[in-house]
């Protein structure tokens, strides 16, 4: 089951309406479809290993699912909406240690009480970062389904990574060689890229043909 772009486009409607609500669960979800990773590895995602200079985020061994290899995602113009939209969530009350520059994760908990956050054994442990994301799963599924009128409307996160996977290959006229390299390429390909310029280039091109049909993704405003 993957979600149409209609359909997507309610999604980030609805993930914006709710994130007030359940701050970085409706920012992770958004990311995920824009990227394709498992929530398991979104998860562990830290603001470091964003590279704007290249613009592309790091997915150190261990984090992915192969955990053998190093792999890299390629930051779109749709993808770097939501990873601005995520940098600035410390602007919000009671989010503000989300600013501290040593503030490793890209997904924070707000479960802990602010001043905890000021220890920085703590903040800097893999306690402040995003948990599970059950309650939003459900409150997400039933404002679809009324923005929809579809009351047997399927979600669950695993749609996220189905639908990235169904838009490349329909965006990428099903070409299979072409749409494994979007969210699963490795290191190794970006140093030779290095090399041979087109080849980096030629990927980027993938992942921007798949995300431009994310027009409706906007900044959020101040």
């Amino acid at each position: 089951v993957s979600i149409s772009v209609p359909e997507l486009n309610i999604f980030f409607e609805a993930s914006e309406e709710l994130s007030p609500q359940f701050p970085f669960k409706a920012e992770l979800h958004q990311f995920c479809v824009l990227t394709g990773l498992r929530k398991t590895e979104a998860i562990k995602v830290k603001k470091s290993f964003i590279n704007w200079d290249e613009m592309i985020i790091d997915i150190p061994k261990g984090i992915s699912k192969t955990k053998y290899k190093d792999e890299v995602i390629i930051i779109t113009p749709e993808l770097e909406i939501i990873l601005r939209n995520i940098l600035d969530m410390g602007n919000r009350p009671g989010l503000g240690f989300y600013k501290m520059k040593d503030f490793p994760w890209l997904f924070a908990t707000r479960r802990w009480k602010q001043e905890r956050y000021f220890d920085k054994k703590f903040r800097l442990s893999a306690k402040t970062r995003l948990g599970g994301d059950e309650n939003f799963i459900p409150a997400l599924r039933q404002r679809m389904r009324e923005k929809l009128n579809d009351p047997n409307l399927l979600y669950s996160y695993k749609v996220l990574r189905k639908t990235y996977i169904t838009l490349s290959r329909k965006q990428l006229q099903g070409r299979a060689d072409k749409v494994k390299h979007l969210s699963r390429h490795s290191s190794e390909q970006i140093l030779e890229a290095h090399y041979d310029k087109p080849s980096i280039d030629t990927i980027r091109g993938y992942a921007e043909k798949t995300s431009e049909v994310f027009n409706f993704i906007q900044r959020r405003s101040a």
